[in-house]
């Protein structure tokens, strides 16, 4: 067990895990058993504050110990993202951005003297890597990193896309495909295109 592989479980499944215990345990004694005290154990049940990799550690010890089997469930669950994750990078199918076309002067015949109005190109999409992104946004532990990069993974594929497409071929949850989505809202990297979709504004090297 140890902290190896406390740190690669996101925030969602610490939660989960917590949450898990304190139906078999109660609030009280899973504070006892892991050291920290029963405040703090609440805010874990309500997902207004995260076990740290130390703590969950703990916590891991103690669901190894006392309930073996809900332990297994979350291990092969995080495999289960790990090779997901491993599956999809490959078969992306990733459209190149298309170069604008040159600008073509247009001519207007009028009485008065000729004016030549020209169409404004549009400019090439920017490019960001993926570790570029992780410091715009804050995002710092290994396991949600991860969870990142199939999100964009998924969307750098479709270019226009819809959260539920999103959460479907990442095989993460809606909410936090949604999570993501108004981070790179917000940092600029995507761009609401109507209620239901939305278009990736950069190139996203992975």
């Amino acid at each position: 067990m140890g902290a190896d592989i406390a740190k690669f479980m996101p925030s969602d499944m610490r939660t989960r895990i917590v949450q898990d215990l304190i139906v078999e345990m109660g609030i009280r004694p899973l504070s006892n058993a892991i050291g920290v005290n029963s405040k703090t154990v609440y805010k874990y049940k309500f997902g207004s504050s995260c076990p740290t990799d130390e703590t969950m550690m703990r916590i891991l010890a103690v669901a190894k110990e006392k309930y073996p089997s809900l332990l297994k469930e979350y291990i092969d669950e995080l495999q289960d993202d790990f090779s997901v994750a491993l599956d999809i990078l490959p078969k992306l199918e990733i459209r190149p951005i298309e170069k604008p076309r040159a600008a073509v002067p247009k001519v207007k015949k009028l009485q008065r003297p000729e004016v030549q109005k020209r169409e404004v190109p549009v400019e090439r999409a920017a490019e960001a890597t993926k570790f570029a992104i992780y410091e715009n946004l804050g995002v710092s532990n290994p396991s949600d990193r991860m969870t990142l990069a199939k999100i964009l993974a998924v969307i750098q594929g479709m270019q226009i896309f819809a959260l539920a497409d999103v959460a479907q071929k990442s095989n993460a949850p809606l909410d936090i495909v949604k999570k993501y989505a108004d981070m790179l809202i917000k940092a600029g990297y995507v761009e609401k295109t109507s209620s239901n979709t939305y278009r990736l504004m950069v190139k996203v090297q992975m």
